[in-house]
């Protein structure tokens, strides 16, 4: 599936489960700053499609995978 991005696109957080996980560390990462149901600004699409890039809660913006959002 094919996304467009433009300069205003909103998508809403569906998933806070952890994606991102090494082996050895106690605690899985990429999602902590996330607010589950919360609206965020899009601010690209990266990884071949795979990943957009987000304002988290934390102020910075990030990868996250595009299957923790859907557009609104």
């Amino acid at each position: 599936m094919a996304t467009t991005w433009q300069p205003a696109t909103l998508v809403q957080c569906v998933s806070t489960k952890p994606w991102l996980v090494y082996p050895g560390c106690d605690e899985p990462g990429g999602c902590h700053d996330l607010t589950l149901g919360k609206i965020y600004e899009m601010l690209g699409v990266e990884g071949q499609g795979s990943f957009y890039r987000i304002v988290d809660d934390s102020g910075e913006d990030f990868l996250y995978p595009m299957s923790h959002f859907k557009i609104v």
